[in-house]
């Protein structure tokens, strides 16, 4: 059942695959900057999930686990917080200036001792995520008229990833914990594809390329 915390991974070819598709149609200089992003983060946490799910195959030592645990917590917050920048279409060199400014709070708080991180930065990310939306209000309205089930499947998504999580933070490494926070994996994903799909097909309404016809 371990395993299952390595192979949801899979689903964030979900949104890798829009990043990607979205660069090739559009050359879109952000979404090559998703991409990156979330190859080192899942990197990362499959690093830090696979130091208990693999047993002695496992690629991580007891010494350096507090390190791919750190770099785990640090960029799935961090890339929480630039997927909604990058789903609500805030512009560059914007786009950049506010996922650094923001990300480097969250590496404080992860470094600080004696906190309550957790908590700290749920409600951090939580508060600065909800102004963006209402900064952003009129992206949130076009994308709810035009794409009504599109939009539908990631509110469910991220409603669901939160529940999940919700659930799986109060075990540790037992087998609600795998359960759950797998799931956790699926919904954030499959939220975070979802959110960059509407981007996607917004801008390719707003802002159509002429794409030159290939000739028969």
């Amino acid at each position: 059942l371990a395993y299952w915390l390595l192979i949801t991974h899979c689903f964030s070819l979900f949104p890798m695959a829009i990043f990607l598709w979205n660069w090739k149609r559009r050359k879109d200089t952000a979404s090559i900057f998703m991409l990156i992003k979330f190859i080192y983060g899942v990197t990362y946490s499959l690093l830090y999930h696979s130091h208990h799910s693999l047993g002695e195959q496992k690629f991580t030592t007891d010494y350096d686990y507090d390190n791919w645990a750190l770099l785990d917590g640090y960029a799935c917050s961090s890339l929480i917080f630039t997927t909604v920048l990058y789903g609500l279409r805030v512009r560059e060199p914007q786009f950049y200036i506010t996922s650094f400014a923001v990300e480097n709070i969250v590496l404080i708080v992860y470094l600080w001792d004696n906190l309550n991180n957790e908590l700290i930065l749920t409600w951090y990310i939580t508060l600065c995520s909800l102004i963006v939306v209402v900064l952003k209000w009129r992206t949130v309205w076009r994308y709810l008229l035009r794409f009504k089930i599109l939009s539908f499947l990631t509110i469910v998504s991220g409603i669901c990833a939160i529940i999940m999580y919700s659930i799986a933070r109060r075990e540790w490494y037992n087998e609600t914990y795998i359960k759950f926070h797998s799931l956790w994996h699926c919904f954030v994903f499959s939220s975070a594809g979802f959110t960059s799909l509407l981007r996607y097909k917004l801008d390719e309404q707003l802002y159509p390329i002429q794409r030159r016809q290939q000739l028969d």
